[in-house]
This record gives C-alpha cells, sequence and structure tokens, in this order.
C-alpha cells in the first residue's frame, strides 16, 4: 500500500511541511510492498493545519484507486525537522486507515484493514523518537524513497504474475529509453524501431494496453523508478552498464543493448504471462540479422504478385529512412524493387496510409488527415506514389 502525505495551512498558505515528508517516506518503507486489497492501491492523507470554521474534510475516492482522507492537524514547523509533528502526524494514520472504510464506494470494498493496522504498529516501533534519530533517518530519504518506489513496483509485478489476464490487444509499439544520450548509431532507436515492427507482425497480443516500455539502468533499482501507472502500456526492466557501454565499441554496444532488451522482454513475458515463443523467435532473429536486417512496413497480395514496402532503420532519428517497393511475380519467383523515398520513420504513418494493388498498377496513398496533409507538405511528400507493374518489370 502507497502513501502520500499532502500538507495545507489555511492561515499561512503552506503546502510543505518537512517532517511530514519525512514521515510519507517512513511509512511507505514499511507498508508500500505490502498488498492489502484491491479496492486502493493508495492512502492520501492530506493534513488540514489552522482550518476555518466552515472547512468541511473530504473523504472519498480519487482516480479510482486512490483513497483520500482528509485530517485536522496541529503541527508547529514548516520548514525545521520536527520529531512532535513528526510523531503527531504517524499516530494520526491510524485514524486515516479506520477512516478508509467510511468512503462511499459503487462497489464492495476488499481492504484488509486488521493486517494493515498490524503492520502499521510494528512501523512504529521502529520510528524514530527523537529529533536526532529524525535527523539521522533523513539522511538516507534519498536512497529510502527509491527502494520504496522498487518495491511498489515488485509488488505490481507479483499481483500480475498472480493474476493472469487475457491477452486482448495487439503489441503495436515497443519503446526502449535508455539511460544514456547517443548520437550516432543510436541503439536505442534502432532497437525501438526493430523490436517494435517484428513483434507486431509476430502478432503479440498483452492484457488490456498496446505498449511496452522498457527501461535499462546501471541497477533495477534505478530501472524502476523511471515506471509510473499507464493504461496505455506497461513497464519491464532491465541492467545496462552504463560505463562499460560507454567506453565500448560499436558491435559491443550493439550486443549490450540487445541483451539487456531481450531479458526486459523475457521478465514482461514472465510477469504478463505472454507468448513466450513469438518473443524468442523475433530475439533469436534479431540476435542472428544483426541491425542492417530488412523489415516490412505493409504488403499486399492478389493472385500475381506480392507488393511490400521495405525500409531499413537508420542509425538516428534524425536522418531518414529509405523506403523500398519490392515487387515479387508469384508466378516465377521474380522480385523486383523499385524506390519510394526517404523519410522519417516518426512521420512515415501520413505518408504510408493504405497500398493498392491492382491488375497493372501499384498506388501507395498518404492518410487523407489534415495533420497529414500538413506534414507532408512541410517535408515536400506527395499524396500517393504511382507504379506501373510493367515498369517494374520492364
Amino acid at each position: 500500500m502507497r502513501f502520500l502525505i499532502e500538507y495545507k495551512d489555511f492561515r499561512t498558505k503552506e503546502e510543505k511541511q518537512v517532517s511530514l515528508e519525512l514521515l510519507e517516506t517512513f511509512l511507505n518503507e514499511h507498508l508500500i510492498g505490502e498488498f492489502y486489497g484491491s479496492t486502493f492501491e493508495c492512502i492520501l492523507v492530506r493534513f488540514i493545519n489552522n482550518p476555518t470554521s466552515k472547512k468541511k474534510y473530504r473523504k472519498r475516492v480519487l482516480y479510482d484507486d486512490i483513497a483520500e482522507i482528509e485530517l485536522e492537524g496541529h503541527f508547529r514547523k514548516d520548514t525545521k525537522l520536527n520529531i512532535d509533528d513528526f510523531s503527531t502526524g504517524l499516530h494520526k494514520i491510524e485514524e486515516a486507515i479506520l477512516m478508509v472504510k467510511t468512503i462511499t464506494l459503487k462497489t464492495e470494498l476488499d481492504f484488509n484493514e486488521h493486517k494493515i493496522l498490524s503492520d502499521l504498529q510494528n512501523a512504529i516501533k521502529s520510528a524514530p523518537t527523537t529529533v536526532n534519530e529524525l535527523k539521522a533517518y533523513s539522511t538516507h530519504q534519498k536512497q529510502t524513497k527509491q527502494y520504496n518506489w522498487a518495491k511498489m513496483v515488485d509488488l505490481l509485478i507479483e499481483r500480475a504474475a498472480l493474476n493472469p489476464r487475457p491477452l486482448t490487444k495487439p503489441l503495436i509499439t515497443v519503446n526502449v529509453s535508455s539511460p544514456i544520450d547517443e548520437t550516432e548509431p543510436d541503439f536505442s532507436f534502432i532497437y525501438t524501431e526493430i523490436f517494435s515492427n517484428l513483434l507486431r507482425k509476430a502478432e503479440v497480443m498483452l492484457p488490456g494496453y498496446n505498449h511496452i516500455f522498457i527501461r535499462l539502468a546501471d541497477t533495477m533499482v534505478e530501472a524502476k523508478q523511471e515506471s509510473a501507472p499507464n493504461d496505455r502500456g506497461k513497464d519491464t526492466f532491465a541492467i545496462l552498464d552504463t560505463k562499460k557501454y560507454i567506453t565500448s565499441d560499436t558491435t559491443t554496444k550493439s550486443k549490450m543493448m540487445l541483451n539487456s532488451i531481450a531479458e526486459a522482454l523475457r521478465y514482461i513475458a514472465d510477469f504478463e504471462h505472454l507468448d513466450k515463443s513469438k518473443i524468442e523467435a523475433v530475439i533469436k532473429r534479431v540476435e542472428e540479422e544483426g541491425t542492417d536486417l530488412e523489415l516490412t512496413y505493409f504488403s499486399k497480395r492478389n493472385s500475381k504478385y506480392l507488393a511490400e514496402v521495405i525500409y531499413k532503420v537508420p542509425q538516428s532519428h534524425l536522418i531518414n529512412a529509405p523506403f523500398v517497393l519490392r515487387v515479387t511475380d508469384l508466378a516465377s519467383g521474380i522480385v523486383k524493387t523499385a524506390k519510394i523515398d526517404d523519410i522519417n520513420l516518426f512521420w512515415c504513418p501520413y505518408s504510408f496510409g493504405s497500398l493498392n494493388l491492382k491488375k497493372d498498377s501499384i498506388t501507395i496513398k498518404g492518410r487523407s488527415s489534415y495533420r497529414a496533409e500538413l506534414s507532408r507538405r512541410a517535408d515536400k511528400l506527395p499524396d500517393e506514389y504511382s507504379f506501373k507493374i510493367s515498369d517494374i518489370f520492364g
């Protein structure tokens, strides 16, 4: 259970209280890695100092899974650590927990009040009791907060592993977030494009979302700091030794990045119960063919021909990708190609809306939206590309 502690002084308008900020860290150190029911993932306690006589205290559900509780507080010092303020806030947390069951809900409450109160009492036994102990605890606050966040991520992963969900949505993209700013070759960009394409073509399905976000860092704790709730996708994590990476040659960098991405994909395949065979097949292909492999953007087939728009990922997102039309005569097996254009991968969907294969011609049409038209105009790209099959095979 995650705790958020907020503070507002109605007289001074102050919203920062250092002792309560440390209290939030302390509570999460002891409780964030524990599961107390599915109704709430977080309890937000807002302490109101010097309230007006007409102040009404909130007690409600916030963002579907946060229990928001407001309590009157009597705190003395905003800017300096104060053991009395810390202890006052700590002992009022029990009051906030007891109020959770009184929040009006649309569904049945699933909240283990007894367990969280018991764990709170155990935590109180190890809480600072003097200002010197409080100051000593504060010196490790940054590191403790990092470990707290990692524990919360671990809890979410554990819950996902124990409660498999149906794979209902197709993967659209894999996004690799590297801790290093790269120029050329930018392997986080290159592998983002390669794995997005190949996993999409492999028809990998995901449980309720369309995107996978790969977070890389020197340690798993650091990687998990970038994790945040996102309905569009799910985070996964792996280690990348940045010191070694920076000093390595291009071949070693590519291999290191690929190994880290592969580990991250295997990690999420485990806890989200994905189709491991499809993911492993894609990893194997990239391992065997490298970053210069040929990708298919989209294709169309009729009784005589197979038309494919193919490309290779450039060394950087600043470089346009060369797109080529490849046409296969299905009767003879003869393959011919024709250059389409050099287009930035970020904007290419505006140029590749549809692929029309007719008896004697192939037309690639851009999207018809106003935004797509503006994008093509800015890049001086046509609205469509037309090819005669006789010219391609001539």
